[in-house]
């Protein structure tokens, strides 16, 4: 084992048993070279795995921050608003012990793309409805949504506007009639790969670095699909998961 994972291992064990807990400041290069006795390369080799994996973000005007290791688990086909008012990202934090909120990034209305028209089952070129969010978990992104509307089939409803839909776009469709949750049916895929440059900086990982992914397509009781949601996630910060599902035979 090279001195540089050494150092490493020992930085991510203080981390993992609290001794450096969430958003504390690691000790600066030169106090770590005179722990570890070592280089300054060495030192920043060790550091870079550990951004790598996520543990530790780089502040300018601070220094190494460490990072939330506890993983918020969110449910890809919840669609119902809860009763406490929180939306589904908001509820999957809260019972995760940390504050969420879905930020908007921005609504645009244009031509659907062939991959997003060929998904939505539309003409290539019809109008669709197009949301950008941010899913923050106490104040970080941590997961990124563009998600899909037909504008047939949402102008009018909170999902087709220009601000924030309180409680989560398919409440809202649900409580506009588009959708009947009894009904409506969810197809999803969840795979992973490497991170654009964007994608990287947004969610505080080194370029290139694997990303969690999900695409998940609703229809509706006549199979008509009404949104498509395509999701990229900090692994170490988010897991997907679909629970109490019924077991069928093929």
């Amino acid at each position: 084992m090279t001195r540089r994972d050494e150092i490493a291992n020992h930085l991510r064990e203080l981390i993992i048993n609290g001794t450096y807990a969430p958003g504390d400041i690691l000790p600066n290069q030169a106090t770590m070279k005179a722990t570890y006795d070592t280089t300054s390369n060495t030192i920043s080799a060790a550091v870079k795995i550990l951004r790598d994996e996520g543990l530790v973000w780089r502040v300018a005007t601070r220094g190494l921050i460490v990072q939330d290791l506890r993983p918020v688990h969110i449910d890809l086909s919840t669609a119902t608003q809860h009763s406490n008012g929180r939306g589904p990202w908001e509820t999957a934090c809260h019972q995760a012990g940390r504050t969420g909120s879905m930020q908007l990034i921005s609504v645009e209305r244009g031509p659907a793309a062939p991959d997003v028209a060929c998904a939505l089952q539309l003409s290539v070129g019809a109008t669709i409805v197009r949301r950008n969010r941010h899913a923050l978990a106490d104040g970080q992104a941590v997961m990124l949504d563009t998600v899909y509307y037909p504008l047939a089939l949402v102008d009018g409803t909170p999902v087709a506007g220009s601000d924030k839909v309180d409680g989560g776009t398919l409440a809202a469709l649900i409580a506009a009639g588009v959708l009947d949750p009894a009904t409506a049916r969810v197809r999803e895929l969840v795979g992973a790969r490497a991170s654009t440059k964007d994608e990287a900086e947004t969610l505080r990982l080194r370029p290139g670095v694997s990303i969690l992914t999900a695409e998940r397509i609703i229809r509706d009781e006549d199979a008509q699909p009404v949104e498509l949601l395509r999701r990229v996630a900090n692994p170490r910060k988010v897991r997907f998961q679909t629970d109490d599902l019924p077991l069928r035979s093929l």
